[in-house]
Protein backbone atom coordinates (compact mmCIF):
# COMPACT_ATOMS: atom_id res chain seq x y z
CA UNK A 1 0.00 0.00 0.00
CA UNK A 2 1.49 3.32 -1.08
CA UNK A 3 0.37 6.65 0.38
CA UNK A 4 1.90 10.07 -0.31
CA UNK A 5 1.18 13.31 1.56
CA UNK A 6 2.81 16.72 1.14
CA UNK A 7 2.63 20.05 2.91
CA UNK A 8 3.85 23.54 2.02
CA UNK A 9 5.59 25.22 4.96
CA UNK A 10 6.48 28.89 5.31
CA UNK A 11 9.97 28.05 6.53
CA UNK A 12 13.26 27.34 4.81
CA UNK A 13 14.11 23.90 3.47
CA UNK A 14 17.19 23.91 5.73
CA UNK A 15 15.05 24.41 8.84
CA UNK A 16 12.58 21.73 7.78
CA UNK A 17 15.43 19.28 7.14
CA UNK A 18 16.89 20.07 10.57
CA UNK A 19 13.57 19.38 12.33
CA UNK A 20 12.58 16.25 10.38
CA UNK A 21 15.98 14.61 9.77
CA UNK A 22 18.79 16.04 11.91
CA UNK A 23 16.53 15.99 14.99
CA UNK A 24 15.01 12.65 13.97
CA UNK A 25 14.89 11.45 17.59
CA UNK A 26 12.76 14.42 18.69
CA UNK A 27 9.54 13.48 16.90
CA UNK A 28 7.61 13.84 20.17
CA UNK A 29 7.99 17.62 19.84
CA UNK A 30 5.78 17.80 16.77
CA UNK A 31 3.95 14.46 16.32
CA UNK A 32 0.89 14.75 18.54
CA UNK A 33 0.33 11.02 19.00
CA UNK A 34 3.96 10.34 20.04
CA UNK A 35 4.26 10.48 23.84
CA UNK A 36 8.02 9.94 23.88
CA UNK A 37 10.76 9.45 21.29
CA UNK A 38 14.46 8.76 21.64
CA UNK A 39 17.42 7.65 19.56
CA UNK A 40 18.35 4.00 19.33
CA UNK A 41 21.80 2.97 20.47
CA UNK A 42 24.18 0.17 19.61
CA UNK A 43 24.17 0.18 15.83
CA UNK A 44 26.03 2.12 13.19
CA UNK A 45 24.22 5.01 11.51
CA UNK A 46 24.15 4.99 7.71
CA UNK A 47 26.58 7.38 6.07
CA UNK A 48 25.82 11.00 6.97
CA UNK A 49 22.95 10.23 9.35
CA UNK A 50 23.05 11.82 12.81
CA UNK A 51 21.90 8.56 14.44
CA UNK A 52 20.95 4.96 13.71
CA UNK A 53 17.24 5.50 14.33
CA UNK A 54 14.62 6.19 16.96
CA UNK A 55 11.88 4.62 19.03
CA UNK A 56 8.49 6.34 19.20
CA UNK A 57 6.21 5.43 22.11
CA UNK A 58 2.50 5.98 21.56
CA UNK A 59 1.36 5.44 25.15
CA UNK A 60 2.67 5.89 28.68
CA UNK A 61 2.24 2.16 29.39
CA UNK A 62 5.59 0.30 29.70
CA UNK A 63 4.51 -2.43 27.26
CA UNK A 64 2.36 -0.18 25.09
CA UNK A 65 2.51 0.20 21.33
CA UNK A 66 5.82 1.53 19.99
CA UNK A 67 7.53 1.93 16.64
CA UNK A 68 11.20 1.10 16.12
CA UNK A 69 12.40 3.26 13.25
CA UNK A 70 15.73 2.72 11.52
CA UNK A 71 17.30 5.17 9.08
CA UNK A 72 18.01 3.28 5.84
CA UNK A 73 19.26 6.17 3.69
CA UNK A 74 20.19 9.76 4.50
CA UNK A 75 21.16 12.52 2.07
CA UNK A 76 21.49 16.02 3.48
CA UNK A 77 22.51 17.22 0.01
CA UNK A 78 19.25 15.98 -1.56
CA UNK A 79 17.25 16.46 1.65
CA UNK A 80 16.01 12.87 1.39
CA UNK A 81 15.57 10.50 4.33
CA UNK A 82 14.39 6.89 4.10
CA UNK A 83 13.49 4.97 7.25
CA UNK A 84 11.54 1.88 8.16
CA UNK A 85 8.89 1.80 10.85
CA UNK A 86 8.42 -1.54 12.59
CA UNK A 87 5.54 -1.81 15.10
CA UNK A 88 6.58 -3.20 18.51
CA UNK A 89 4.41 -4.48 21.39
CA UNK A 90 1.42 -4.68 19.07
CA UNK A 91 -1.82 -6.49 19.77
CA UNK A 92 -1.84 -10.12 18.60
CA UNK A 93 -3.79 -9.14 15.50
CA UNK A 94 -2.27 -6.02 13.89
CA UNK A 95 -2.69 -4.87 10.27
CA UNK A 96 0.81 -3.48 9.55
CA UNK A 97 4.10 -5.43 9.32
CA UNK A 98 6.40 -2.58 8.32
CA UNK A 99 6.17 0.89 6.81
CA UNK A 100 9.05 2.28 4.74
CA UNK A 101 8.90 6.08 4.68
CA UNK A 102 10.70 8.37 2.26
CA UNK A 103 10.71 11.95 3.52
CA UNK A 104 11.91 14.70 1.20
CA UNK A 105 12.24 18.44 1.62
CA UNK A 106 12.25 20.76 -1.40
CA UNK A 107 13.00 24.49 -1.35
CA UNK A 108 10.28 26.59 -2.98
CA UNK A 109 11.86 29.90 -1.99
CA UNK A 110 14.04 31.35 0.79
CA UNK A 111 11.34 30.87 3.46
CA UNK A 112 9.05 28.36 1.77
CA UNK A 113 9.45 24.62 1.33
CA UNK A 114 7.55 21.46 0.53
CA UNK A 115 7.83 18.39 2.74
CA UNK A 116 6.66 15.09 1.25
CA UNK A 117 5.97 11.88 3.18
CA UNK A 118 5.78 8.74 1.01
CA UNK A 119 4.82 5.52 2.77
CA UNK A 120 5.12 2.01 1.40
CA UNK A 121 3.20 -0.08 3.93
CA UNK A 122 3.56 -3.88 4.08
CA UNK A 123 0.42 -5.45 5.49
CA UNK A 124 -0.45 -8.56 7.45
CA UNK A 125 -3.36 -10.78 6.41
CA UNK A 126 -5.68 -8.63 8.55
CA UNK A 127 -4.41 -5.52 6.76
CA UNK A 128 -5.48 -6.94 3.40
CA UNK A 129 -8.92 -7.82 4.78
CA UNK A 130 -9.52 -4.25 5.93
CA UNK A 131 -7.51 -2.59 3.12
CA UNK A 132 -9.95 0.23 2.16
CA UNK A 133 -10.59 1.23 5.75
CA UNK A 134 -6.89 0.97 6.67
CA UNK A 135 -5.76 3.02 3.65
CA UNK A 136 -8.23 5.78 4.49
CA UNK A 137 -7.14 5.82 8.15
CA UNK A 138 -3.42 5.80 7.39
CA UNK A 139 -3.81 8.54 4.76
CA UNK A 140 -5.57 10.68 7.36
CA UNK A 141 -2.84 9.98 9.94
CA UNK A 142 -0.03 10.82 7.51
CA UNK A 143 -1.79 14.07 6.52
CA UNK A 144 -2.06 14.93 10.22
CA UNK A 145 1.67 14.27 10.68
CA UNK A 146 2.44 16.73 7.87
CA UNK A 147 0.12 19.38 9.33
CA UNK A 148 1.66 18.95 12.80
CA UNK A 149 5.15 19.34 11.33
CA UNK A 150 4.05 22.54 9.56
CA UNK A 151 2.44 23.96 12.71
CA UNK A 152 5.46 23.13 14.86
CA UNK A 153 7.96 24.66 12.42
CA UNK A 154 5.96 27.83 11.87
CA UNK A 155 5.20 28.32 15.60
CA UNK A 156 8.70 27.44 16.78
CA UNK A 157 10.45 29.99 14.62
CA UNK A 158 7.81 32.64 15.35
CA UNK A 159 8.28 32.08 19.09
CA UNK A 160 12.06 32.43 18.79
CA UNK A 161 11.68 35.65 16.78
CA UNK A 162 9.25 37.17 19.31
Amino acid sequence: MKITKSVIVNRSADLMWKIAADEFDQAYKWMGFVHKSYRTEGGEPVQGAPMEGRVCEFTDKPNGLKAREKILSYSAENKRLVFDVVPVDTPVVFPVRVNVVTLTVKALGPERSQVTWESDVALTALGYLIYPLLKRGLAKNFATIMQELKAYAEQQVSAVAA
